[in-house]
């Protein structure tokens, strides 16, 4: 992923979708200097630094799922 799609996700008000090694995650930060990105995973909150090009963008998350 790019960074400044990764920031676009990050500040979208709508939910979408980023796995990262097929894990669901949040993103939290982007740091393009080093183009990597703060995230944590949903499932056990827990948090890592990541390489923006190991982020994969699934697309918009209905708010009803």
């Amino acid at each position: 992923m790019k960074a400044d799609r990764a920031e676009e996700i990050l500040n979208s008000p709508d939910i979408i979708g980023v796995k990262y090694r097929n894990n669901y995650v949040w993103i939290e930060d982007v740091d393009k200097g080093n183009n990597t990105a703060h995230v944590t995973y949903l499932e056990d909150r827990n948090t890592l630094h990541v390489s923006l090009d190991q982020l994969v963008e699934t697309g918009p998350v209905s708010k009803h799922e």
